[in-house]
């Protein structure tokens, strides 16, 4: 969580600093105004993902996520490029907001139980959904007035957002092909 925030903060501070520089002199603002649209469209951008998630995530059908829908986990060329990102050292700092729905996906506290795995790609599934259309859909704060910083300051905003949210989606799909593998040993296994 404290990536998350260095980030956002240290997004805003690049984008007050940059605006600062640069556009005083082209749109004449007064200083001040530039930390509050800076703020209000971090805000609300928070505001519409937490939309986008809950709406992916209640109102979409569960058939379309549950196992054995592989659709939304990485294939072994995406695999490699994550391991070239050394993805297994930053992949646990990312934050992870399972307790809204009730289950946890920053560790698997019952790898024997098929029942529990399954449940544990259900919510991956709704993860990577989730942070899809919070990347895509954030974009949609360049409709938000006052437009004058639209371009110098709603869409850096937006493109931090997206960045924020593809770290998970990286883990996540990186994380379920280890989960289908799981699963098919435990298979096995009770054979």
């Amino acid at each position: 969580m404290t990536f998350y925030l260095l980030c956002i903060f240290g997004g805003n501070f690049l984008i007050c600093l940059f605006n600062g520089i640069f556009n005083i002199l082209s749109f004449n603002n007064s200083f001040w105004q530039i930390p509050i649209y800076s703020a209000f469209y971090t805000v609300s951008i928070i505001i519409l993902d937490a939309i986008f998630s809950t709406v992916v995530r209640w109102l979409l059908p569960e058939k379309w996520f549950k196992y054995p829908c592989k659709k939304f986990m990485a294939g072994k060329k995406e695999l490699r490029f994550y391991d070239k990102l050394c993805i297994k050292k930053w992949k646990d700092k990312i934050a992870e907001l399972g307790s809204f729905t009730g289950f946890h996906k920053d560790k698997v506290v019952d790898p024997k139980n098929n029942e529990y795995i399954e449940r544990f790609i259900l919510e991956a599934n709704y993860g990577v959904a989730c942070h899809i259309a919070c990347v895509i859909l954030g974009f949609l704060i360049l409709l938000i007035p006052p437009f004058k910083c639209c371009f110098t300051v709603a869409l850096p905003v937006a493109l931090v957002n997206a960045f924020l949210n593809y770290l998970p989606i990286m883990a996540l799909r990186y994380n379920l092909p280890r989960l289908y593998t799981l699963h098919k040993f435990n298979m096995r296994n009770s054979k």
